[in-house]
């Protein structure tokens, strides 16, 4: 049989991808041609169902979209005795368990069988902590039997919590449910750090993903709950697909920062404008405004994520990889705000006048800023109160910003 991978979505194999020599190349198959309509954007905004084979200039982003990046890809290619740049021998490595619905695999293999954590390999406290001690040797905790991705440069490990609470690894495509991301040592308190402003997030009603703070491996982690998984009491999972802005706009990972090319957020605005609930425009003005009064710089075209439901209905992901980057001294904003490059100069006449030009009333958008602003104390001394350990420093660079971003208004 020829060297093809397919991929399956919610049980059906809807898609095959073969290469041609280092080009990846993917078709719909004729079960999802005649179960989708054309157009229909089932894996990503920028593959929608045609029938005909997408060539790589659209393909490679997709599938390095759910790779890892930087060192994490080049100790795994190295591991799997790969080429970097070897797109596809990598995503047909560690294609079981990806970020959102997809599972690809090569296409002799058999239907993947129905996901639960309860297949999951029961781990020992010592070994949680041996595998934490050897992420950069073993990015994601890939090897052996586990063959997961996930996207992304900071270390991580990828776990599954099993029926009765026990963490397992992910085998032989067990769905993950976890993410652990130890403390970044160049940047101290990176894990209190993001704890308290995605909780400080979610203290003001805005969808984040679900953290806790945790010590493995000598190290302190942030344990993060995946969005794209719905387990069930009994262990069984439902994936519920994704894609992030740099894949539904066909662009490269390392083109996830605006300076280099990749998506603003007019553009971001523009997509959720003719493809999202008409909510949605609210939702990610909420979440640049927090990005703003956080401090957070990072938050780059990867960052922001569209779920698809089942429906076929399209929404923001809850936000994730919230963190103030000004308290390490980064001001540069990973996308401009009305033109503004600076967190340190975001004011609520610029968060206004941005949202205005996703074409969102301007009286409508002060409102909604000026009341995250408002509640921004209380939700700053709650999620304080919950995050132990979180640096006087970090909040006060939080509560200045805060006040930045009111100074004009």
């Amino acid at each position: 049989m020829a060297d093809e991978l397919a991929v399956w979505l919610y049980g059906d194999r809807v898609a095959v991808i073969d290469r041609d020599r280092d080009r990846p190349r993917l078709a719909y198959s004729e079960e999802a041609l005649t179960q989708y309509a054309l157009g229909t954007p089932l894996l990503a905004l920028s593959l929608p169902v045609v029938a005909r084979r997408y060539t790589q200039g659209v393909v490679r982003p997709f599938l390095d979209g759910l790779l890892p990046e930087g060192d994490a890809r080049r100790t795994i290619a190295r591991e799997i005795n790969v080429r970097e740049r070897d797109t596809y021998s990598l995503i047909r490595a560690l294609g079981r368990d990806c970020a959102g619905a997809v599972v690809i695999v090569p296409a002799e293999d058999p239907a993947p069988p129905p996901p639960t954590t309860a297949t999951a390999e029961l781990l020992a406290p010592h070994e949680l902590d041996q595998l934490v001690r050897d992420l950069k040797s073993a990015p994601l905790g890939v090897g052996g039997r586990v063959r997961i991705s996930l996207a992304g440069v900071q270390e991580k490990l990828v776990l599954t919590r099993m029926p009765d609470g026990a963490w397992g690894r992910p085998i032989d495509g067990t769905p993950s449910t976890h993410i652990l991301k130890p403390e970044i040592a160049a940047f101290p308190d990176t894990v209190e750090n993001e704890a308290f402003c995605m909780r400080f997030a979610r203290h003001l009603g805005l969808d984040v993903a679900p953290v806790a703070t945790a010590a493995h491996g000598g190290r302190k982690v942030i344990v993060v709950e995946r969005f794209d998984r719905v387990v069930a009491f009994d262990g069984s999972v439902q994936r519920v697909h994704q894609e992030d802005f740099c894949q539904a706009t066909g662009l490269a990972p390392e083109m996830k920062y605006e300076d280099d090319g990749g998506p603003s957020l007019r553009r971001i605005a523009g997509i959720l404008t003719a493809v999202a609930a008409p909510d949605a425009l609210e939702h990610l003005l909420g979440a640049v405004t927090v990005n703003a009064v956080i401090g957070n710089g990072d938050a780059h075209a990867k960052n922001f994520s569209l779920l698809h439901a089942r429906s076929g209905a399209l929404h923001l992901t809850p936000l994730y990889d919230l963190m103030c980057t000004l308290h390490y001294g980064d001001d540069r904003l990973a996308m401009h705000i009305d033109d503004v490059r600076r967190t340190n100069r975001v004011t609520v006449e610029r968060i206004v006048n941005e949202a205005a030009g996703w074409g969102m009333p301007r009286t409508r958008a002060h409102a909604i800023v000026i009341d995250v602003l408002d509640r921004a104390p209380v939700a700053i001394a709650a999620a304080r109160a919950e995050t132990d350990g979180v640096p006087d420093a970090i909040i006060t660079t939080v509560e200045r910003q805060l006040a930045q971003v009111r100074s004009a208004n």
